[in-house]
């Protein structure tokens, strides 16, 4: 890896959004980082490190023990890394401390910050024993599903450009460009400006495979029944144990079907394998399909 002079960072909803965009920027020639965190740079592994440190482990279940700052992939390529983070839907519009974009977005641009009030110091966020030779430039990149309003997710993703009071707004597929930085924004959508990232992903993985999807599809159809798409718990209840459906209805049929024919290639795997990993997506279908050339070219522009 060369000498890092570019941090990218891309603040997804999901792991199928990173899965997706890492199969994207592979055809761009970019390397998965495997090494330790010692030798990231300085700003990013320390950061992962602190925060699995300042977990309050006593105060967490068992079944939310995980690191959420350790980005799901970490790519390069040159001098240029990539940060990619799956952190959930961003729906109830908090912005508060516990807000996991907003952690993020203020550690990588207090750096900024630093860098511009303080050049000849490294910035007042540095000591001189614990900088580490770099006067890093950022691109932050948002990626939302469009879901049933794209107005509200640019009203989601504005609301953070506010509360770092940069005094520029963001609409879909655009970045904004400073010295030290970049911001940008880009929403999955369909035709209607609704949807999600499986409108553009399915079709795209059922090309050329037409035979295997619609099979998939009868299947489904076949034998989908909301009336067991709930949770079944089992439970107690009057000194006796019995099944119970609990939550809401889980129902995405393009989900599905990548699930269905995925199974053909990666046994036993999720979406986030099989968008990876399939022949369902190839070098071919990426390079040559508009829309995802105009994803990889918005994360590629980003760059200052």
């Amino acid at each position: 890896m060369d000498k890092i002079s570019n941090i990218t960072i891309l603040l997804c909803e999901g792991p199928h959004d990173t899965a997706f965009l890492y199969r994207v920027l592979k055809t761009k020639a970019y390397n998965i980082y495997n090494d330790s965190l010692a030798n990231l740079p300085r700003i990013v592994g320390e950061f992962i490190e602190s925060k699995n440190k300042h977990s309050e482990y006593n105060k967490l279940k068992i079944d939310s023990l995980k690191n959420d700052f350790a980005p799901y992939r970490i790519l390069f390529k040159e001098d240029r890394l990539i940060l990619m983070y799956s952190l959930g839907g961003d729906r109830d519009g908090k912005y508060d401390a516990d807000n996991k974009r907003l952690i993020i977005l203020n550690h990588y641009f207090n750096d900024i910050l630093s860098n511009i009030s303080d050049s000849d110091n490294y910035g007042k966020a540095f000591s001189s024993e614990d900088f580490d030779g770099n006067n890093y430039k950022y691109n932050f990149l948002f990626f939302y599903d469009a879901d049933d309003d794209k107005s509200k997710k640019l009203d989601i993703a504005n609301k953070y450009l506010e509360k770092l009071n940069l005094g520029f707004h963001l609409e879909h597929n655009e970045i904004k460009k400073m010295e030290q930085y970049s911001f940008g924004l880009y929403i999955f959508s369909n035709n209607e400006n609704k949807g999600s990232l499986e409108d553009i992903l399915f079709y795209m993985m059922k090309k050329d495979n037409d035979k295997i999807f619609e099979e998939a599809e009868r299947f489904y159809n076949d034998f989908f029944d909301e009336t067991r798409a709930k949770r079944l718990v089992t439970i107690s209840k009057d000194g006796d144990l019995v099944d119970v459906r609990k939550g809401s209805v889980e129902k995405d049929e393009k989900k599905s079907l990548i699930c269905i024919a995925g199974q053909l290639q990666k046994k036993g795997k999720s979406n986030v394998v099989v968008i990876e990993d399939t022949d369902y997506l190839t070098l071919e279908k990426i390079r040559n399909n508009s829309k995802l050339q105009e994803i990889a070219f918005f994360i590629e522009d980003s760059k200052v």
